[in-house]
């Protein structure tokens, strides 16, 4: 159970800018995703990808 949790909670943090690129409705949160995916792993990828949730004007 304690292991479900630990792995629960990594997967939140990993794909935290792609949550919040949804709530914030951002323009393109698909292409958010693809790359929290794919560079996610590396602390800069993460890091560029939360940038990028808060950079782009919203619709609207």
């Amino acid at each position: 159970m304690t292991e479900f949790v630990v792995i629960l909670g990594f997967l939140y943090v990993y794909f935290f800018p792609t949550f919040l690129a949804y709530i914030l409705r951002h323009v393109n949160p698909r292409a958010i995703f693809f790359t929290n995916f794919m560079i996610g792993w590396t602390v800069v990828g993460w890091i560029l990808v939360l940038v990028w949730v808060f950079d782009t004007k919203k619709p609207g």
